[in-house]
């Protein structure tokens, strides 16, 4: 080993550096330029490293939700829910939690480039000009998603104006078409179905996932807990191809393929005074539509029908005859999207035209048609016979490389921005910091069109929109994140027609969803979506094929084997076996097979958008074996699922446990500090992973890679664990249990791990000498340990990844390789509410990340004395996680219940 040298240079000028290079690093995170305005509820004066609070919002296919900014010194760090917000409603789900890691993304796209290289915002509006000014407009397209934005769509009808041969087209991947057709049938013009799940006793879904991923997620999510928190409890029916998250929380599911599902209409039109079934059907499914025709018309005013967006017109016509003769509780609006032409047809029009030269100049904002339009519209070929292309992006994704001109779009949290949420109502989106990269708005781009010298800017072009406000009105309506009043009015209809959906078996059957974690592949660039597991199968970094294990027997397939799926174009990914799936049905999420779009979501899974083909499909066993990885293999647990994951009855409760010995104070003694507990609600967990991102967002915890987690090295603090027994199926979130008898404490030979005060037990990380004793004497198997060090290296290739250190919270630290860590309640969130209250003023109320971020309020926090959980350990069904272990857990739970009902 050589001799140290003398010159090194000492520890004042060292810290000097590292304090440079951080600021070098986050140069750009400053305040933005315009004024923006904070909660009306913040209080006065700030300090460095104090958190400050925004409302602003993010989109999801086009409607906005709204969200809290968490800003600590120009750096916006973490994303919560917005109460005012009725897309929102204080929670968040996995995209608004993932979004903020988008902001510091070294993957973004960083300047407009053109076909010879790096260029500039000016010179690309100089070509625009040159290719549309001369000829009006004619042969120009303008590809956008869903826009529901008041000050997009005024800029885009100016730009109808000034270059009236000018075409608009909006397409969304997953559309709302067949519903607007059917409700176009039923009552003369498009509508859109506004379920009130919070008021619904009984419901039915057909095919449909209202608590799964989409814009009205959190909404649904909300409604539907408010409703099974009343008493008498109510009950939901679901038919549908594959497991969902609103499947598996249903009281009484049945598998049930297309055919199946056009059966089960006629048999409850039947039942329900319609027209008489003549449709041959299992006796299962003859039961079940029995089952849930009496109690949907036992409960008239308080039954409802929903049907998944991807099922035909027919069947949304169905349902529509059926709420009505159910007085069901909903409401219609007009569509919030105002362009009422079919997404698809649309699309398909415009790629028609491009294949036969009729379009000369392209602008696709915001979209991937590339990536996602279906195979036989050849997009990405007719987009080289487009003279002119521009794809205007977050990301390089597979529109951009075929784009002659990339030019970047800045994340919403950079700009001014508006949207409407899924029933109309506005919000005025501020910016919480700079843009870090040569970005401009959508409506700056739009502008770009129109005048080759800008607009006056996205600031300007939004307060000309909200004009009607003052500017009392325009503050308020900005610092609360809404804009009053300005949800959609419910619109009166009549009654609908009776239309059944045609039955056509087949052998096989195509399903393709979106992805709880990916959506339709627009977060697939996000390392911690691409980590996030999905809720039903558990798989990070990949997709397979969920065919049902008859099907994959009939195909000589086990779990890996790869499986060729042809249905319009033709995928090869690895299968593996559902219990729960329909037979004949083969299920494939979107969001993944990725190429161009930087190392995060290149080359994992396959794209399942390419099955978006017409005739019967094909499916067939392929070469080779991939196992995707997963954080849970089983799902069934014999003869231990009731001592892990109880399910009730409605009105049952749980034994009574018999008292352990301890030598703790139980209650603790007077005079201690508060003591803190956690009560999860198992009937009301959905399983949707806002809390694992959250905690993740809030607690610096990096992602690690497929190879890391491949081997088991999960890192998050908090996991949910799914279970399934003869329907009775539900998740189970597992943090650090807390345990007042903590086995992890004593066989720690460093004291790392130890009990505070406060009843928490504490990991202190520069003790840690990673022995991983705690880890293996911990049997809910909550601990985490640095195997590398993650923190230091980097998921996106050669990008740097020093704006990705920008995100972290300064409260948490940022463990190093060999360092054992766990879920602490968010420790810093208790101490900064405490240090309130030494400083003389008032504590605000303490929320752990997980718990702000939960759709259904199914985890409560707070002390012993705290009225929340009190009253969860007073109630019938509360218990402990393996309490016959004596290590007395703070966290505990409240067991899941089943209402199926008298024919299940």
């Amino acid at each position: 080993m050589p001799p140290m040298s003398a010159d090194l240079p000492d520890r004042r000028s060292v810290l000097r550096l590292i304090a440079a290079g951080a600021a070098a690093s986050v140069s750009a995170c400053q305040r933005p330029d315009d004024t923006i305005h904070p909660m009306v509820d913040q209080p006065e004066g700030t300090f460095p490293g104090q958190v400050r609070r925004y409302a602003t919002a993010l989109p999801l296919a086009g409607y906005g939700r709204g969200v809290t900014g968490l800003v600590v010194d120009g750096r916006p760090i973490k994303l919560e829910g917005l109460a005012a917000h009725p897309a929102s409603l204080g929670a968040t789900e996995p995209f608004i939690e993932a979004g903020i890691l988008d902001l510091y993304d070294p993957q973004r796209l960083r300047a407009p480039s053109g076909p010879s290289g790096p260029a500039s915002w000016s010179s690309l509006a100089r070509v625009l000009f040159e290719s549309v000014a001369p000829r009006r407009g004619k042969g120009l397209a303008l590809l956008t998603g869903r826009v529901t934005s008041p000050t997009l769509l005024a800029r885009i009808a100016a730009l109808r104006v000034q270059l009236p041969g000018m075409r608009h087209v909006r397409w969304e991947p997953f559309d709302d078409d067949h519903a607007l057709a059917a409700a176009d049938a039923a009552f003369g013009r498009p509508l859109t179905p506004r379920p009130r799940l919070a008021d619904a006793d009984v419901v039915l879904l057909l095919d449909s996932d209202p608590l799964g991923p989409g814009p009205d997620q959190i909404a649904h999510a909300r409604g539907w807990s408010l409703r099974r928190r009343r008493a008498p409890m109510h009950r939901m029916y679901a038919a549908e191809a594959t497991p969902s998250i609103s499947g598996t929380m249903a009281d009484h599911r049945i598998a049930a393929g297309p055919a199946d599902l056009a059966a089960l209409c006629h048999a409850l039109a039947a039942a329900m005074g319609g027209a008489p079934a003549r449709i041959a059907m299992p006796d299962e499914l003859a039961r079940f539509a029995a089952d849930a025709a009496r109690d949907l018309l036992a409960a008239k005013g308080r039954a409802l029908v929903m049907v998944g967006d991807r099922q035909p017109p027919s069947m949304h016509a169905f349902a529509a005859w059926a709420n009505g003769l159910l007085r069901a509780p909903q409401q219609w609006i007009a569509p919030v999207d105002p362009d009422r032409s079919s997404h698809r047809d649309s699309l398909s029009g415009l790629a028609a035209d491009m294949h036969a030269g009729r379009i000369d100049t392209l602008v696709v904002l915001d979209s991937n048609p590339a990536y996602a339009a279906p195979p036989q519209l050849a997009f990405a070929e007719a987009m080289d016979r487009v003279p002119l292309t521009v794809a205007a992006t977050l990301f390089p994704d597979e529109t951009s490389a075929r784009a002659k001109w990339k030019v970047p779009i800045g994340h919403p949290l950079e700009g001014w921005h508006d949207w409407r949420a899924p029933d109309g109502t506005v919000s005025i989106a501020q910016p919480l910091v700079r843009p870090f990269c040569d970005t401009k708005t959508p409506v700056e781009v739009v502008d770009l069109i129109l005048d080759a010298a800008g607009g006056p800017g996205a600031l300007a072009r939004h307060r000309t929109q909200w004009a009607a406000l003052d500017d009392a009105g325009w503050r308020h309506a900005v610092a609360t994140g809404v804009v009053p009043d300005s949800a959609a009015a419910a619109e009166h209809v009549g009654e609908a027609p009776l239309v059944l959906p045609a039955v056509a078996p087949g052998r096989w059957a195509v399903d393709v969803r979106p992805s709880p974690s990916l959506f339709d592949g627009r977060h697939s660039t996000n390392a911690w979506a691409q980590e996030c597991p999905d809720p039903i199968t558990k798989e990070v970094w990949g997709s397979s094929a969920r065919m049902h294990p008859a099907d994959m027997a009939a195909l000589d397939l086990a779990n890996g084997d790869m499986v060729a799926v042809r249905h319009g174009g033709r995928v090869v990914l690895p299968v593996r076996s559902v219990e729960g799936q329909a037979r004949g049905v083969v299920t494939v999420a979107t969001g993944y097979g990725r190429e161009g779009a930087g190392p995060v979501a290149d080359g994992f899974g396959a794209n399942a958008w390419v099955l978006q083909g017409t005739g019967v499909p094909q499916v067939s066993k392929a070469a080779g074996r991939i196992e995707v990885v997963s954080t849970q293999p089983f799902f069934e647990l014999d003869g231990e699922l009731a001592k892990l994951f109880p399910v009730l009855a409605p009105s049952a409760a749980m034994p009574a446990a018999k008292p352990l010995p301890t030598l703790l104070p139980n209650p603790p003694a007077k005079g201690a500090p508060k003591q803190w507990a956690m009560a999860i609600d198992t009937d009301l967990c959905i399983g949707c992973n806002a809390c694992i991102l959250s905690c993740q967002a809030e607690n610096n915890i990096p992602a690690i890679g497929p190879e890391e987690m491949a081997v088991g090295r999960d890192m998050h603090w908090l996991r949910v664990d799914r279970y399934e027994d003869k329907g009775a199926g539900g998740f189970q979130p597992v943090p650090c249990m807390q345990c007042e008898t903590a086995p992890c404490e004593p066989v720690c030979p460093v004291e790392a791990s130890v009990h505070d005060a406060q009843g928490l037990n504490v990991q202190v990380y520069n003790r840690c000498i990673g022995t991983r004793t705690c880890q293996a004497n911990c049997p809910y198997k909550v601990r985490r340990f640095n195997f590398r060090d993650y923190a230091g290296s980097s998921l996106w290739g050669d990008a740097g990844d020093a704006s990705v250190s920008a995100q972290r919270n300064p409260d948490v630290s940022v463990r190093a390789r060999g360092v054992m860590e766990k879920c602490t309640y968010c420790v810093q969130r208790i101490e900064a509410s405490n240090r309130e209250k030494d400083a003389g003023g008032v504590a605000a109320p303490v929320q752990t990340a997980c718990a702000a971020a939960c759709p259904t309020q199914a985890i409560r926090f707070g002390t012993l004395d705290d009225a929340p959980i009190r009253e969860a350990r007073a109630d019938p069904r509360h218990y402990a996680l393996l309490e016959e272990l004596g290590t007395r857990p703070r966290t505990t739970y409240l067991a899941r219940r089943r209402n199926p009902g008298e024919g299940a």
